[in-house]
């Protein structure tokens, strides 16, 4: 992570993010219907938070059930486990 930005209103998280977007990919993180259009801007968007608004957990592409940003980097080394046993699968497919 090279940046961290909070305290943004829900139209300058999307400027932020669409400006990012230009030249890298983007994780938005967040828990509230405010966070959703940023989210759907994003590379990849996190909700956080069983607790978190409907609007956000349906935008978002990934969804922490907790609150505790600490299980941020499982749910990413979870994620490229899963892409490599895909890849592998979609290999030995061709294969046979």
């Amino acid at each position: 992570m090279d940046e961290a930005w909070g305290d943004l209103m829900p139209e300058d998280k999307v400027d932020a993010v669409n400006k990012l977007r230009k030249t890298t990919e983007v994780v938005m993180v967040g828990n509230s219907v405010n966070d959703a259009p940023a989210m759907a801007h994003a590379t990849v968007g996190i909700a956080t938070g069983a607790a978190g608004s409907d609007v956000a957990l349906e935008t978002a592409n990934v969804a922490l059930m907790a609150d505790d940003l600490s299980h941020l980097p499982f749910a990413v080394e979870l994620s490229r486990h899963t892409r490599r046993i895909i890849l592998q699968n979609r290999r030995l497919q061709e294969l046979s």
